[in-house]
């Protein structure tokens, strides 16, 4: 008994001191969305994610990015460009021509699709590939090497109210998880079970937080900075260029490149995959908040 009134003694007065990584700030305790008081009015809303995995189509890729790539994202522009130097390029693509654009892409699976509602706390909505030590990265300021880890998004999301009626608040953040930080039965005891933002580097180039509105699509495409689809997209005049032989050229990749693309061998010949995310915000038609004392229709 005096043991465990120790540790909590201990837990309470470390805790004050911990560090995590910067992130923008969440709501305010009396601003934090509670899905349970007061009830939100109707269920079906919320961020739902889409994931697009397709194969060597750098032309298809090169079509979508210059259909829509002069439309504004929901961004600040200082945070797109922050991600298009990451490898991450942001495009806003009408709800009612998600359809097509996907048909468009020719994807090499089913579409798979996520719903996650309202997300009041970071979670995990985006999980990447793994990268071994040392693995060479580079950045839009220089280059790092790797710890093993796991690249992911993290996203926390709500509906508030907006202008011209309900918006979605979301915030991403883009972390390499650090595979080999597993913490030690006495840190559980003092620390408790980290949180998802302790668990690796968050780099705070791709942390940004914006509104989206509900006859939008944010659509991230993992593509290299130096990708112009200007250059790519094939004249019908021109002749063909027939394909170099060999697997393709790996140049060092982008965190988003790291993330989200992959080089597959073992057939004929290797191909790349690319997954690319698509973010929906489901919205009623207007914010209301329902009192729990208040009998529902």
């Amino acid at each position: 008994m005096k043991l465990a009134m120790l540790l909590l003694i201990v837990a309470a007065s470390v805790g004050c001191t911990t560090h995590s990584p910067r992130l923008p700030d969440g709501p305010a305790p009396w601003e934090r969305p509670d899905v349970k008081r007061p009830v939100v009015d109707g269920n079906q809303q919320g961020l739902e994610l889409r994931i697009w995995v397709i194969e060597d189509q750098d032309e298809l890729v090169a079509d979508l990015i210059n259909t829509y790539q002069s439309r504004p994202t929901p961004m600040l522009d200082s945070d797109r460009s922050a991600w298009r130097a990451s490898g991450l390029m942001p495009v806003t693509i009408p709800i009612d021509e998600l359809t097509l654009a996907r048909g468009r892409m020719k994807l090499i699976g089913p579409e798979q699709q996520d719903w996650f509602g309202v997300l009041a706390d970071w979670r995990e909505t985006v999980p990447g590939r793994r990268v071994a030590e040392g693995s060479l990265i580079s950045l839009a300021d220089g280059q790092m090497r790797t710890p093993a880890g796991r690249f992911r998004m993290l996203t926390r999301c709500w509906v508030e109210p907006g202008a011209d009626g309900p918006v979605m608040h979301i915030e991403l953040a883009v972390q390499l998880q650090d595979l080999n930080r597993r913490p030690t039965a006495v840190d559980l005891a003092i620390h408790g079970a980290p949180s998802l933002v302790e668990q690796g580097l968050v780099f705070p180039e791709l942390t940004t937080s914006f509104q989206m509105q509900k006859d939008e699509a944010l659509v991230i495409v993992p593509v290299s900075p130096s990708f112009d689809p200007a250059e790519l997209l094939i004249d019908e005049e021109a002749e063909p260029v027939a394909p170099e032989e060999g697997p393709p050229i790996t140049a060092m990749p982008t965190i988003g490149e790291a993330m989200l693309t992959s080089v597959e061998f073992g057939g004929v010949s290797p191909v790349r995959r690319r997954a690319i995310i698509v973010l929906i915000a489901r919205l009623p038609t207007e914010y209301r908040l329902l009192s729990s004392r208040e009998e529902r229709p």
